[in-house]
């Protein structure tokens, strides 16, 4: 296995999505490979990070503040050309 068909495969391995012979072609390649363990290991840990990040939880009051101001931003959006035509079809309908 090359280190290009290792990066093509890192998400099913990662994912645990691929053969056992795969697996023992990566796993070969990662034994003798600094870069693409350093590539794995790497990887592994962002996806940790990543993880870990979303499990924040936002306290009720500044998620009520946050669902106000996104509510106002969609509703003083500006009109795009798709949008406006909408609002003249449905006027037009009334």
């Amino acid at each position: 296995m090359t280190c290009e068909e290792l990066i093509a495969h890192l998400s099913s391995y990662l994912d645990h999505e691929m053969d056992a012979a795969l697996v023992a072609e990566v796993q070969e390649h990662i034994a003798r490979c600094r870069n693409c363990r350093v590539v794995l290991d790497t990887t592994q840990r962002l996806i940790v990070l990543v993880h870990d990040e979303g499990r924040r939880v936002i306290p009720a009051s500044q998620r009520s503040a946050l669902f106000e101001r996104l509510q106002q931003a969609f509703l003083n959006r500006p009109q795009t050309l798709e949008n406006s035509n909408l609002r003249t079809a449905e006027d037009s309908a009334v």
